[in-house]
């Protein structure tokens, strides 16, 4: 645990609110048990919802953005039942104030505020290592980010219709998970192994304390060597006939250059990217599976010509990334590119979409993070999650658990793979989110910059009939990498 300060009296840009609440209630989820798994073995998810995913969807698009909590964009979504709200999400609480020091509440606390257009762009430090991550977290309070995170004030902003008016469009249209939680109290990297291997190497977590950029990088021939040692899904994807691409940038061929670029960025690869856990390891370097590894705006050409593999994972350009200080308004343009992309696409009617942030980012959320099913391991904290399909259902807020494991298990389940580590094997299923009895919903566009977008926008009508699309172009500063965008951050 961090070192901090206390009994400062501390200074924000907001006057503290008048009335101190030191415990900010919390949504305790239970664990439900699970029978222990069989390494290697598949999971066992519900038959009929698992066919009937195994027979619409053909293509699976996992898109991975950076550092917002839950809260931080949906924590004011649908607090109330309305005509484009039928289910109510498990946002802030109202009267949530959450101490400045949760050992002396004299010194009063903050209530969470609206954020500003001024603020899609925050230059606050906002540390989210795993050691400010624990330090916030306070053993489940969720009560301590104002000294974890050292940022005065900002973490405890959030956005609303006015400030995500794109992705309260999304999550309003298609399906939003309000129970879904990072893999690791931790920063990006490990959450990204998480997503693709059910784990992460030990140089880069070590129990959850220590793992930081620095500590990683002095230790990196420590973790390149875990990191080569662990099992992932392209191991599992080998000598199948699933098609897959990795959409962020192209690693080459050159593992020795890779690795020995300590500098992010570059066209010789980067082994230690922080967006790209793959990058790490030395088998996905030779001819074949390197071939797997594209720059992301490839992504766009080949949703517009119908070629989409079977599993996507795609990683945006740091500059559109939504890690501070990078302009959320850019990165919520992106994200609508690559939707609009996917309903553009002759792949639209076998696609589901599901996007999700890495892990908090410093931003506050409410709900305590349980532990992984089949394990004794605290989950990350809540990060939103959207799933966008033909057959998503409408305007829905799902309230199961789930967390990054459940985008691998999904894949797994979908193309017959065996299962990795306890917390794949055991992840929850996102078939929730899923109406296979519908006829294909209609697709519909986005606006892809802010000033053409407003929430709300009219509810899909039952039965939309899809007209000619156009091919989709998107705008062209989402258009290029490497060259004019900065390197990944963590």
């Amino acid at each position: 645990m961090p070192s901090v300060g206390r009994g400062r009296k501390p200074r924000g840009f907001l006057p503290r609110s008048s009335t101190i609440i030191g415990v900010v209630l919390l949504l305790v989820l239970p664990v439900q048990a699970i029978p222990e798994f069989t390494s290697g073995a598949p999971g066992a998810p519900v038959l009929s919802q698992a066919q009937s995913f195994a027979t619409k969807i053909n293509h699976i698009i996992i898109v991975m953005m950076e550092n917002h909590a839950y809260d931080n964009y949906f924590g004011t979504y649908c607090q109330n039942l309305t005509k484009f709200c039928s289910m109510t999400g498990n946002g802030l609480p109202t009267g949530t104030c959450v101490p400045y020091d949760p050992s002396n509440l004299s010194l009063g606390c903050i209530t969470p505020f609206p954020l500003t257009r001024q603020n899609w762009t925050i230059t606050a430090p906002m540390p989210h290592s795993s050691n400010s991550s624990i330090f916030s977290w306070n053993n489940g309070s969720m009560n301590d980010f104002y000294l974890g995170e050292k940022s005065s004030n900002y973490p405890f902003g959030y956005y609303n219709k006015f400030t995500a008016p794109i992705l309260w469009d999304l999550a309003e249209q298609y399906g939003l998970g309000d129970n879904f939680f990072s893999s690791t109290l931790s920063y990006s990297l490990p959450n990204h192994w998480h997503l693709v291997a059910g784990q992460a190497p030990p140089a880069i977590q070590s129990n959850l304390i220590g793992a930081s950029k620095s500590y990683r990088l002095a230790n990196r021939t420590v973790y390149l060597s875990q990191a080569n040692a662990t099992t992932s899904v392209e191991e599992r994807l080998l000598n199948t006939s699933v098609s897959w691409n990795w959409y962020d940038h192209s690693i080459g061929t050159n593992y020795s250059a890779a690795i020995g670029n300590t500098t992010p960025g570059g066209s010789g690869g980067w082994a230690y990217a922080y967006y790209n856990p793959l990058a790490a390891k030395a088998k996905n370097y030779n001819a074949t599976l390197s071939a797997h590894f594209l720059n992301n705006s490839r992504f766009f050409k080949d949703a517009r010509k119908g070629t989409l593999p079977d599993v996507s994972w795609v990683v945006p350009p740091a500059a559109d990334s939504d890690h501070p200080p990078s302009a959320s308004n850019v990165a919520q343009g992106w994200v609508s590119s690559v939707v609009d992309a996917v309903e553009s696409s002759p792949d639209w009617n076998t696609s589901a979409v599901f996007i999700s942030w890495d892990e908090y980012g410093g931003f506050y959320d409410h709900v305590a993070p349980p532990l992984a099913r089949g394990t004794n391991l605290t989950l990350g904290f809540r990060v939103p999650l959207l799933v966008i399909s033909p057959y998503a259902r409408e305007n829905y807020i799902g309230h199961s658990l789930g967390y990054f494991e459940s985008l691998l298990r999904t894949v797994e389940n979908r193309f017959s793979l065996p299962c990795i580590t306890a917390m794949d094997c055991n992840a929850p299923t996102l078939y929730q989110f899923f109406n296979f009895s519908q006829s294909p919903r209609a697709p519909m566009i986005f606006p892809t910059s802010d000033a053409n977008a407003g929430y709300p926008i009219p509810l899909q009508p039952p039965g939309a009939v899809a007209g000619p699309m156009p091919p989709f172009y998107p705008p062209v500063q989402y258009t290029y990498f490497p060259n004019g965008e900065g390197p990944d951050v963590d």
